[in-house]
Formats: structure tokens, C-alpha cells, sequence
């Protein structure tokens, strides 16, 4: 399983966007932003990993969704 994070290209292009029309408004200073990768450590990965094929996180989704329906259309 791949555990290597990707921004999607067209919300890099949305961030992008947004990021300069703060900085015309005054809201952000020019090039105060760096892009950066994000990563997981391989343990973590593999814990991830796990809990999404033993149906933990379809449990959680569950039980969420149950407990608090406003919160699982977020």
C-alpha cells in the first residue's frame, strides 16, 4: 500500500489562487508560504494501514455518523 501523500492539482490551483489574493489584499505577506510534502512515518503508515483493512475506520465512520449525523456530513 502506498502511503505517499499527493496534493490534488486542482486544490494546489485553488490554495494557489486563494494565496495570491490574500497577499493583493494585505492579508499575507508575499512568499510567506513554502510548500511542503507532507510524510508519515513508516509505523505510522503501517498502523493506518492496518486499521483500514481490519474495518476500524468503517466502525468509526459508523459510529459517528450515529452518534453525531451533522459531524458524518463533514
Amino acid at each position: 500500500m502506498a502511503t505517499e501523500l499527493h496534493l490534488d492539482p486542482e486544490l494546489a490551483a485553488t490554495v494557489r489562487l486563494a494565496q495570491r489574493r490574500a497577499e493583493d489584499a494585505g492579508e499575507l505577506p508575499r512568499g510567506s508560504l513554502t510548500a511542503s510534502e507532507p510524510t508519515i512515518p513508516p509505523e505510522a503508515a503501517k498502523v493506518i494501514a492496518d486499521w483500514l483493512r481490519d474495518g476500524g475506520y468503517d466502525e468509526a465512520i459508523a459510529r459517528i455518523a450515529t452518534e453525531d449525523p451533522d459531524l458524518a456530513n463533514q
